[in-house]
């Protein structure tokens, strides 16, 4: 699934990660699906802004969530 959302996002390049980087991603999101989405989209800013045009797997490495939700809502 998350291999097709990223061939489905609208950068120049394509983001080719490797298997520990969507191991990553799914560990991150608890595999659930807005979740997915949401990191993806940051991702894709993140990797337009920078000029990068890809999402890469240094990107997923250092990616932090903007707040912990647990956290907010303890």
């Amino acid at each position: 699934m998350i291999a097709l959302i990223l061939r489905n996002t609208p950068l120049r390049l394509p983001s080719v990660l490797t298997v520990k980087s969507l191991r990553r991603m799914l560990q991150i999101t608890e595999g659930i699906t807005a979740n997915i989405f949401h990191i993806i989209n940051s991702l894709a800013i993140d990797a337009i802004e920078s000029g990068q045009e890809r999402i890469t797997d240094a990107a997923i490495e250092k990616w932090e969530p903007e707040f912990d939700a647990e956290a907010a809502f303890a």
